[in-house]
């Protein structure tokens, strides 16, 4: 059976993972995985994902923003700086407040993800962002 398409889960947190996982695979997705920025630099080459769901703080609180960085700018990742980034954060259920990725002042001239999600996420809600990026 041919999947909707591929996507790269970069997240810490084994709980979300595994959640997530199951969710996308139940949805005809083929998921990778990887636990933080280095090994989802690496991951991306080999599975070459439609999309990838990062998390922002993994090891340190700007990991998810560093992997974006690397993918969308070094050289290296030419040919995948145009895959969509769907950033994923319980920053909000942690502190109250969220990353503001409209805020010049807050972002500069990093990269921006193509989307944000507060977790903890909702099925149908994470599988209609989903299809926002990787149409059937």
């Amino acid at each position: 059976m041919a999947t909707k398409g591929r996507i790269l889960i970069v997240d810490d947190d084994p709980d979300f993972v595994k959640t997530t996982k199951m969710i996308l695979i139940a949805a005809g997705y083929e998921v990778a995985v990887a636990e933080d920025a280095r090994q989802g630099l690496e991951k991306i080459k080999v599975s070459q994902p439609h999309l990838v769901l990062l998390d922002i703080m993994m090891e340190s609180i700007f990991e998810g923003f560093s992997f974006l960085s690397v993918l969308r700018t070094a050289p290296e990742y030419e040919d995948f700086k145009a895959v969509p980034v769907l950033m994923v954060s319980s920053v909000k259920t942690d502190t109250g407040s969220r990353f503001s990725f409209t805020d010049d002042e807050d972002m500069g001239d990093s990269p921006q993800p193509d989307d944000y999600m507060d977790k903890p996420i909702k099925p149908k809600l994470l599988l209609d962002k989903v299809a926002t990026f990787i149409p059937k």
